[in-house]
């Protein structure tokens, strides 16, 4: 298996032969979807800044790849939803195929029993390397629900020249165009769908969770960007918070999160220094995870890892597979 870097690694192509491997225990397919462009329009003074975003502000193109356990392909198509147990969504689909070795996926699809092994999607982009990091910072970051930022779903990332604010947008690429065409694949829709996601991809993860609760059934956020917009996912917290008392109940017994964290103090110390006053430092996560696993009691479980926030991809990735 390859390692996961502290820093992306944007260079190495990624290495997708486990893909053909033939005695993986998995058959795979493959699709492309594209969206559309960000709509940007600004007014007034900022024309100028508008068209600095739009060299950001492109379309973007998804390569999704289906895992099925090939004791469920030999009997394609799937018939009952017996049979499309469960399945994992993987954001960052790229980098989380480069993580994955044929033994691996031997011993997740020899599940017992087989027709719940999981069935995996791989949701990635079409780049030869492990990232796109661009296209991710839009579509994994969430519209700010700040009062400051009135109607405003995109603005600059903070010290970079790029979009954030997408995740409405991916969310209904994955609802409308990526969900329909597994399920077709899979001739039924699955009992129990999970979704993973690290860093800025824990971030849509727990937007989902927050927003969008009904949309799976188990939740894995890896290092999820808590200190992003000064905390702006605590905001979303909150707001779920304010849901009715029988809807939060009913949710804490039907939804499973799993949360996964590094501990890297030069890594902590340095996001404190950048943002004295941010809610998402160490202190924060643990405060974090204690306060969501308390609505969600015994579906909810988070672990600390003693490592980077890049190594934590990995861990993290491999433990969701092993438990979901």
């Amino acid at each position: 298996m390859s390692v996961s870097h502290a820093k992306p690694d944007l260079e190495t192509p990624v290495d997708m032969s486990v893909l053909h491997a033939k005695d993986s225990g998995y058959h795979f397919t493959h699709h492309t979807f594209s969206a559309p462009a960000p709509n940007i329009t600004v007014s007034g003074t900022d024309n100028e800044l508008s068209a600095q975003w739009q060299n950001y502000a492109k379309p973007r193109h998804y390569q999704v790849w289906l895992g099925i356990p090939k004791t469920q392909a030999d009997a394609h198509p799937i018939k009952t939803p017996k049979n499309a147990g469960k399945v994992i969504y993987m954001l960052d689909g790229n980098a989380a195929i480069d993580d994955l070795d044929k033994d691996f996926l031997r011993a997740i699809s020899h599940a017992s029993p087989p027709e719940y092994a999981p069935i995996l999607v791989f949701i990635g982009y079409q780049t030869p390397y492990r990232f796109d990091v661009d296209a991710r910072a839009y579509d994994y970051t969430p519209p700010l629900l700040s009062a400051t930022a009135g109607k405003k779903d995109l603005f600059k990332e903070d010290g970079r020249d790029r979009l954030n604010g997408g995740a409405a947008q991916f969310y209904d690429t994955i609802e409308q165009q990526v969900k329909p065409w597994v399920y077709e694949q899979l001739g039924t829709k699955p009992e129990q769908e999970a979704l993973w996601g690290h860093s800025y991809g824990g971030l849509f993860v727990l937007y989902n969770l927050f927003a969008h609760p009904d949309a799976y059934q188990q939740y894995f956020s890896a290092d999820p960007s808590l200190w992003w917009q000064e905390g702006e996912m605590i905001k979303y917290w909150q707001a779920y918070q304010d849901l009715p008392p029988s809807r939060l109940a009913e949710l804490a017994k039907t939804k499973q999160l799993r949360l996964s964290f590094s501990q890297s103090p030069k890594q902590t110390a340095a996001l404190s220094d950048k943002r004295p006053n941010l809610v998402g430092a160490a202190l924060s996560k643990q405060a974090f995870a204690e306060e969501v696993c308390s609505y969600f009691q015994d579906n909810c479980r988070y672990q600390t890892f003693e490592q980077s926030h890049g190594e934590v991809f990995k861990t993290s990735l491999l433990e969701s597979l092993e438990h979901f």
